[in-house]
């Protein structure tokens, strides 16, 4: 037993002698290995701050991008600039109807103020010429507030009345009659508007000759690059004018409607007459048999 205990010593002894070895070579070794450590994590940061950057570097490159061409008039395709000469005398022609519409409405709505006045005139003077007939007038107990509460402001489809809208523009208003040349003008004014800057605003002149074109010549904002200008220009009057070619397809879909129903009508009643034309030769021909019957009796 005591024969093992050198053995031991000296394999302990070898195995500190070992451990001393690797720790003292560690050390040696450590700045080293420390320094490479300390760069792969360094560069493992730098690499994710970089990615974690690098999306909001490019968003910020993409704003400067767009501010700039923001800034800049944008040219005019050639097939934007065939429409819109095409377009020109088009528009010029609908624009002379559009006018004299107007002005006739106009004077028609004079006329008719005019002799509502006439009438009022001799309305108020024979009740102040009748005294006989004086009443003391009830107090008006109606506020403000109550005639608004009254105004229907429901969004709902067929739940809103049309009396804000007339509270709009109650008075006819001449007018503006424009030369041919005026209308040519502002045709191509408003046109060259669009392609300027996007931050360059539209003119109040420049907004109603675009509506005017998109109420007579709508088929001008088909092509994409023209529609593209509007949106970029004013999105406002762009939703203003999908709302009104909207509107005009559902009006012109409810014509045809109505036309087919009519049509189908027509074709239900002329096969209703003929089924009646029918049954009434088939009583003519029964009434002449009975009748040749009967003769035949006799």
């Amino acid at each position: 037993m005591f024969k093992f205990l050198p053995a031991n010593s000296a394999i302990d002894a070898s195995y500190k002698a070992d451990t001393d070895m690797a720790h003292n070579s560690f050390l040696r070794q450590s700045p080293t290995l420390l320094a490479a450590t300390i760069m792969g994590v360094l560069f493992l940061t730098g690499c994710q701050q970089q990615s974690e950057t690098q999306p909001a570097t490019e968003d910020s490159q993409t704003l400067e991008q767009t501010d700039s061409e923001d800034s800049k008039p944008m040219p005019q395709s050639d097939s934007a600039a065939a429409l819109i000469k095409q377009l020109e005398p088009i528009y010029v022609v609908q624009m002379q109807g559009l006018q004299r519409r107007l002005q006739a409405e106009y004077e028609s709505l004079q006329a008719a103020d005019a002799s509502e006045s006439e009438d009022s005139l001799l309305l108020n003077y024979a009740a102040a010429t009748d005294t006989s007939s004086e009443t003391t007038p009830e107090p008006n107990t109606d506020t403000e507030g109550d005639i608004e509460a009254d105004i229907n402001t429901s969004t709902e489809v067929g739940e809103r009345d049309l009396t804000v809208l007339k509270r709009i523009s109650l008075d006819p208003r001449k007018p503006i009659i424009l030369t041919e040349d005026q209308m040519i003008d502002r045709y191509q004014q408003a046109m060259d508007a669009l392609y300027q800057p996007v931050t360059t605003p539209l003119s109040a002149e420049d907004i109603d000759t675009l509506i005017n074109i998109a109420t007579l010549v709508p088929e001008l904002f088909e092509h994409a690059e023209i529609a593209g200008r509007v949106s970029a220009k004013s999105p406002a009057l762009a939703r203003l004018i999908i709302q009104h070619q909207v509107w005009e397809q559902i009006q012109a879909q409810q014509v045809s409607d109505m036309q087919q129903m009519k049509l189908n009508q027509q074709k239900e009643f002329e096969t209703l007459m003929s089924k009646f034309n029918e049954t009434i030769e088939g009583y003519d021909e029964q009434i002449a048999k009975y009748e040749q019957t009967l003769r035949e009796f006799q």
